[in-house]
């Protein structure tokens, strides 16, 4: 058990100077490491942090991330990955608020780091619950696109891998007709294709289908390899949407083009790359959320389309991940209560919290 004084529990070993990733060992859980503006913006202008937590480190100046053993668990899998052998799946679960989207905000800084292609998707239910715009597809038959939120993604993709990709200079395997007019030559840079999706929504969609299917192409050929990020994955299988048609009636999720798109994209058939997702019981409507394990989240049909898959679970916090954080939110006088520095009044807080991040986060909040 670790102990405090009565009086003063604040040390120096809540933070680590090991900044990069992909060198996160056991050495370093329960330690926070600082994120550069420059990368936060790169990797999170576009999603991937909870909104509570990029709230509260715009309001704290910084972004920091705690390294929690799901992640130094993942890096070493990463690490020790033999990349000619098809891709492996992991699957990050736990209690709504446990930390997932944080160890994956954590997993998309490594693959950053280690010069693989991002393909993230922040939160699954934003296509299902929230669509900004849903239209019969333009190419596929009885499927739906997602317009306006395929341009955001394709913009997000772009940011992230902007630098990279005109390292990479992948270019086009096959020709694509989008009318008689518009055309995208075999051959071309990929970047022309992320163009058109970008300043044309009408074929937006079918934009981010034919990327995908370039990069899974571009990894086998051992042009590029990709990390697969994709939070909320369970609403994809979905019983639900709030995307009607003409008659009212619903559209389920496995209708989506975007749905089809990365379902292609995280099946094992192909190599030189790692899938990463999570699911969430908050990314099911509320008569599904009695489970957070895998099999329940998934369903049948989801629970097939990925095995085999590595579980991986995120837990609340640890004491000594418990303690960091709260050694964390001293430093940053987010927490200025004289108790919180006591054995006592961590006790409370621990207590009251259960451990569990978010309601730690919202418990020490000032107001």
């Amino acid at each position: 058990m670790i102990r405090f004084s009565p009086t003063e529990t604040i040390t120096d070993t809540f933070r680590t100077n090991e900044l990069n990733p992909v060198n996160h060992k056991k050495d370093h859980n329960g330690r926070f490491y600082s994120i550069s503006q420059s990368v936060k913006k790169q990797l999170f202008a576009g999603g991937g942090l909870p909104k509570e937590y990029k709230e509260l480190s715009e309001t704290l100046n910084g972004l920091s991330i705690m390294v929690r053993k799901p992640a130094i668990e993942l890096i070493t899998y990463l690490n020790k990955t033999n990349f000619d052998a098809p891709v492996t799946r992991y699957v990050l679960y736990g209690k709504t608020g446990s930390g997932k989207s944080v160890s994956m905000a954590h997993i998309l800084h490594y693959g950053s780091s280690a010069g693989m292609v991002l393909v993230h998707v922040p939160w699954v239910p934003n296509w299902v619950r929230f669509p900004k715009d849903c239209t019969p597809s333009v190419i596929h038959p009885n499927k739906y696109d997602h317009p306006i939120q395929s341009v955001e993604w394709l913009k997000h993709f772009s940011t992230q891998n902007g630098p990279l990709m005109q390292k990479l200079e992948l270019k086009t395997t096959e020709n694509y007709a989008w009318s008689k007019r518009e055309r995208t030559a075999a051959g071309s840079p990929l970047s022309e294709l992320i163009d058109l999706g970008m300043n044309r929504a009408k074929y937006a969609t079918n934009c981010v289908t034919a990327l995908l299917g370039e990069l899974k192409k571009a990894a086998v050929s051992k042009r590029c390899r990709v990390l697969v990020v994709i939070d909320g994955f369970n609403s994809f299988f979905s019983p639900k949407s709030r995307v009607q048609r003409e008659d009212k009636s619903m559209v389920l999720p496995t209708e989506f083009v975007l749905t089809d798109a990365f379902l292609s994209l995280t099946r094992n058939d192909w190599n030189n790359g790692a899938i990463v997702v999570s699911v969430d019981a908050s990314a099911h409507p509320s008569e599904l959320r009695e489970s957070p394990l895998p099999r329940y989240q998934l369903g049948k049909q989801g629970f097939e389309h990925l095995d085999p898959f590595i579980p991986i679970e995120v837990p609340n916090y640890s004491e000594k991940e418990f303690h960091s954080q709260i050694d964390y939110y001293i430093e940053r006088n987010w927490l200025q209560q004289p108790k919180a520095r006591t054995e006592r009044g961590r006790a409370e807080l621990s207590f009251t919290s259960g451990n569990h991040p978010l309601s730690l986060m919202k418990l020490v909040a000032p107001y």
